[in-house]
């Protein structure tokens, strides 16, 4: 049967100030699915510094032999999910120790801040160009849709990022151009969102509706509360939940100060109707599915 791994990055084991002049520091985050013949996905994979840690999760899963990645997938361009394979592919050994078929990602280009600045993901696209040129692997964009099959897996596509002029006027963060696909194997359904902000999720939900249903549903941007929607968690209605979130984020979301806004009540709600949470800091996870 196949298997859904959360990893636990690095830095979700931050534990300090988080809010105010703090900021909220990222927590990374990384999955890999393992099929039932022993194929390999990856979403994403963290921090540069969860680089050696990674490659050894995937060499785990394929009992010392040379993990080959069908496909690659990077959720959105920011550093805490593709720092890792960034850092792999410009490690000499490290890139021996894993091999890459495919990345799968769409960085658009014609996204611009709130202030209408635009090119601001060029930088994140001419990362990518080096990561697929050292790995010697290919790239593509996913479209809306799309459904690919490994094993006894299958992954659909229901969001891409292939009309800026959705989030262009609605403030401008990178965070709106993630992925939001589904992962099926035999047994579970999950829902992945990497940081995916209202606007995205609506827009799924609307196209969708009742076929978003899944039993797992990886909460988006890492569980802290400027990211949700009531009707896109209604509709996947999920048992379980996976949280890439540091140990601070992860309490302070459970605070005062934040407690009352309307993504946290959203986000805090579905937490206590899920029957199992399995939070990134707390150690690397995995899910038969």
């Amino acid at each position: 049967m196949a298997r859904l791994i959360q990893y636990m990055t690095r830095d979700s084991m931050y534990d300090g100030p988080f809010g105010g002049q703090a900021g909220w520091p990222a927590a990374g985050m990384g999955y890999v699915i393992v099929g039932d013949g022993g194929g390999l996905i990856v979403i994403d994979g963290g921090q540069p510094n969860d680089a050696l840690c990674f490659a050894e999760l995937l060499e785990a899963q394929t009992d010392g032999a040379l993990p080959i990645v069908d496909k690659w997938i990077i959720t959105h361009p920011h550093i805490d999910h593709y720092g890792a394979i960034q850092a792999i592919s410009r490690d000499p050994e490290l890139k021996r120790r894993i091999r890459v078929k495919e990345f799968i990602y769409w960085f658009p280009e014609e996204f611009c801040d709130k202030n209408g600045v635009g090119n601001l993901l060029k930088g994140a696209n001419d990362d990518m160009d080096e990561v697929c040129y050292n790995m010697c692997a290919g790239c593509r964009r996913p479209q809306r849709d799309e459904i690919y099959k490994l094993d006894d897996v299958s992954l659909q596509f229901l969001y891409v990022p292939d009309d800026c002029s959705i989030f262009n006027s609605s403030g401008g963060n990178a965070n709106m151009c993630s992925l939001i696909f589904t992962v099926s194997g035999k047994e579970k359904k999950a829902m992945i969102t990497g940081d995916a902000y209202r606007r995205s999720m609506q827009i799924t939900a609307w196209r969708y509706h009742k076929e978003l249903k899944c039993d797992v549903l990886q909460m988006p941007h890492h569980y802290l509360c400027d990211a949700f929607c009531v009707d896109f968690y209604r509709y996947v209605s999920p048992e379980i939940l996976l949280l890439p979130i540091s140990r601070a984020g992860y309490r302070a979301m459970h605070s005062k100060e934040y407690d009352k806004l309307e993504g946290c009540i959203a986000n805090l709600c579905a937490e206590a109707k899920a029957e199992e949470v399995y939070k990134a800091f707390e150690g690397t996870s995995e899910i038969i599915i």
